[in-house]
């Protein structure tokens, strides 16, 4: 792999975590604002649809250049597909609150908004860390900081389910609650899916 190509590669990397920020950044504003939802969601779709382009184009390139037999490029690939899928999940979870119908936001939505908006920053100095070529202790350290945030929600998640099946609430707010903590949840598994191949990349490398 030349070292332009992996300049093209962690470009596209880079972007795609500067849409995810902006992606987290609003949702944090939804959940602020919850009234707006409409039209934030659509805004989280448009940084969505930059990502998507920016990710084809990545596409092109290495299919132009004949790039997808390199190993090292196939494994740098992988990280950017992970962070797109981040990208993914965001939409998804803004179109959820709209789905649903979601018009308060309570101190818990507030506090996984905060939370995603914490991975997303910290998934974004990984990926700097990783195209810096920083020592490996560095790079490990930003990949299980990350996944603390996946471990705490896993316990919120669980704890909520629970409370959500326990009381006696209306059998529409279990559903769209469930809902809702499900969205977030495959927010947080995308990103674990980023800590995953960093990691293997960094293996690769040894």
């Amino acid at each position: 792999m030349r070292q332009a190509d992996r300049t093209v590669i962690f470009d596209c990397a880079f972007a795609l975590t500067t849409v995810v920020v902006e992606q987290c950044d609003a949702f944090v504003e939804m959940c602020d604002y919850i009234e707006e939802r409409h039209s934030i969601s659509r805004r989280i779709a448009s940084y969505e649809a930059n990502a998507d382009g920016a990710f084809k184009n990545l596409g092109y390139y290495l299919l132009d250049n004949k790039l997808m037999g390199d190993v090292d490029v196939v494994s740098l690939f992988e990280i950017v597909v992970a962070v797109e899928e981040i990208t993914d999940a965001f939409e998804e979870l803004a179109n959820s609150l709209v789905r649903y119908n979601i018009s308060e936001s309570g101190e818990s939505l507030q506090a996984c908004a905060t939370a995603l908006f914490g991975a997303g920053q910290m998934a974004q100095d990984l990926v700097v860390s990783i195209k810096n070529s920083a020592p490996s202790s560095l790079i490990i350290r930003n990949i299980t900081t990350l996944d603390k945030f996946k471990s705490k929600y896993c316990k919120f998640y669980d704890e909520a389910i629970l409370e959500l099946f326990t009381e006696e609430v209306n059998p529409i707010d279990v559903i769209r609650s469930k809902a809702i903590y499900d969205a977030i949840k495959s927010v947080f598994d995308a990103f674990e899916r980023l800590s995953e191949q960093s990691y293997k990349y960094i293996l690769s490398l040894n």
